[in-house]
């Protein structure tokens, strides 16, 4: 993987990439239709709220509405690939991340346990592209019966 690099302090220096990132999915990998959200669950929410550990969260405006209850954990930005933070996670739920997949180290993905219209999918093969799943947990959500948790690294 080719790096990146940036002038700093006098010297060249390799940018690292160590983005953790956070999607939500129905079965067929959806996750917009029609430029909206498929669905949420405040549940859900909590969850990823209550395992953020000392990381910030970054997520874009679109988002901020089903973070509300919780200010002062998260913080909106526009662009999550120019972010040179190695603490952070970001929610991404209404862009493609295929591109940067090699910027990418963990990915946390919430499945809805359902099939809804798509028009943005997340298409990516986590496996292929040397994730590994490290741990994986049902719970109940608030407006849905089941929710998968998977949880994978590089």
């Amino acid at each position: 993987m080719e790096l990146e690099a940036r002038y700093a302090c006098g010297a060249w220096e390799a940018l690292s990439y160590n983005m953790e990132i956070i999607v939500c999915l129905d079965d067929y990998g959806g996750m917009l239709f029609n430029s909206r959200r498929q669905s949420r669950d405040r549940l859900l929410i909590e969850d990823i709220i209550s395992n953020l550990g000392d990381k910030k969260l970054y997520i874009y405006e679109y988002s901020q509405i089903l973070f509300e209850a919780y200010e002062g954990k998260y913080e909106i930005t526009d662009d999550f690939f120019a972010i040179n933070d190695d603490n952070c996670i970001c929610f991404i739920e209404n862009i493609d991340v295929k591109p940067y997949i090699d910027q990418i180290s963990a990915v946390t993905v919430y499945n809805w346990n359902r099939v809804y219209p798509r028009e943005l999918v997340f298409d990516i093969n986590l496996e292929k592209e040397g994730f590994s799943l490290m741990s994986s947990r049902e719970f109940k959500g608030y407006s849905h019966d089941k929710i998968r948790k998977e949880v994978y690294e590089r």
